[in-house]
């Protein structure tokens, strides 16, 4: 959560969470990529305290995500359920159309993962027409992602390329970028970048990086290099094609 947008991020955050996640009727132009036992892990790649602290200060550590403040720590989502049919019901703003999973989540941790996630069955619900996140944000006002977008229904594109709410003034630029959100801003007179990346086949935020005004990056977590379940066929796949590229290079020798 960004310090200049704490404020109205939390309330709205809050507001989602605890919204009320009921059955409505599928009539949405975009569809739920997700789906059950799709598991994925992130990891911290690139950690520059010295750089956060550039531009935000003490306050760096609200703009990361708790517990990810260490190259190599690791998140894990595994999900349980998913409902293409749900609703977010925020109360005074109105009733939204939205997705929901239902997911067994292990947060931010250095070294293996614990038997048991430490958020168990959790609830993620998000919206299934980005005209209604246009339509919620223009009552509460601000920007469309003063609150992290955990996924996106598919086609992510054409879904992030629809939220109007990406809005420019002195100091602030939303925009998208095939399956990217950028967004150019400036705080204690420096000026950074954040990129969002989504998975195209499934939505997932998959990706996000803090550059400096030199274009370094001094913040960056993304998917883990290792696959959980996936790590041995890999090994074996590469091992098998590395031998038949062997024998076929000796035998045009020969």
């Amino acid at each position: 959560m960004k310090p200049k947008y704490f404020l109205l991020g939390f309330v709205f955050f809050n507001i989602l969470i605890l919204s009320t996640v009921v059955q409505a009727e599928n009539n949405s132009k975009y569809s739920l990529g997700i789906q059950k036992d799709m598991e994925i892990t992130l990891d911290v790649k690139v950690f520059d305290k010295d750089g956060l602290k550039d531009i935000f200060d003490d306050g760096w550590s609200e703009v990361i995500p708790e517990g990810a403040d260490e190259v190599g720590n690791r998140y894990r989502i595994k999900v349980l359920k998913v409902d293409k049919d749900a609703e977010i019901d925020l109360g005074l703003l109105g009733e939204y159309d939205a997705y929901c999973i239902e997911a067994n989540v292990w947060e931010w941790i250095k070294g293996e993962f614990a038997e048991d996630p430490t958020d168990e069955e959790k609830e993620i619900v998000w919206f299934k027409d980005p005209e209604d996140i246009n339509d919620a944000y223009g009552v509460v006002g601000g920007y469309a992602f003063d609150i992290e977008m955990p996924f996106v229904p598919i086609s992510v594109v054409k879904f992030l390329d629809r939220i109007d709410e990406w809005k420019e003034d002195r100091q602030e630029e939303w925009k998208t970028k095939d399956n990217m959100v950028i967004h150019d801003s400036i705080f204690n007179d420096e000026n950074f970048v954040e990129i969002y990346t989504y998975d195209e086949n499934n939505g997932f935020l998959t990706g996000y990086k803090i550059k400096n005004e030199k274009g370094v990056i001094i913040y960056e977590y993304g998917l883990s290099l290792s696959i959980p379940g996936y790590e041995i066929p890999i090994i074996l796949g590469i091992a098998g094609l590395t031998i038949i590229g062997l024998i076929y290079i000796i035998k045009k020798k020969l």
